[in-house]
C-alpha cells in the first residue's frame, strides 16, 4: 500500500518535496513544469489514481491555477490544499 494515501488524519503530513523537487525550468518556458505526467504524479503520490474524487481534486486544482499563472507548483499547491478539505 502506497505509504502517501492520504486521510483526514494524515493529509496534512503528506510530503510534496518529492514533486516539488523535479519542477524544472525548461528553456522557451515562462514558468516551471514538472517533467512527465502532473496528473498522474499526484494521485499516485497520495493514493487517488483511481478514485474519482481525485479526478475531481486534480481538475478544481488547475481550475484555480488558471485564474493567475497556471503553472504546475501552483496547480500542485492547490491540490494539497484540496485534498486537505476531502472526505473519502
Amino acid at each position: 500500500m502506497n505509504s502517501h494515501i492520504c486521510d483526514r488524519n494524515s493529509s496534512s503530513n503528506i510530503d510534496w518535496n518529492p514533486l516539488l523537487n523535479r519542477i524544472q525550468w525548461v528553456e522557451g518556458k515562462s514558468v516551471p513544469t514538472y517533467p512527465g505526467d502532473l496528473k498522474t504524479a499526484l494521485l499516485n503520490h497520495v493514493g487517488l489514481i483511481n478514485h474519482p474524487k481525485g479526478n475531481e481534486a486534480y481538475q478544481l486544482a488547475c481550475e484555480i491555477a488558471r485564474l493567475t499563472t497556471y503553472c504546475d507548483p501552483e496547480i500542485i499547491y492547490w491540490f494539497s490544499r484540496i485534498i486537505k478539505m476531502m472526505d473519502y
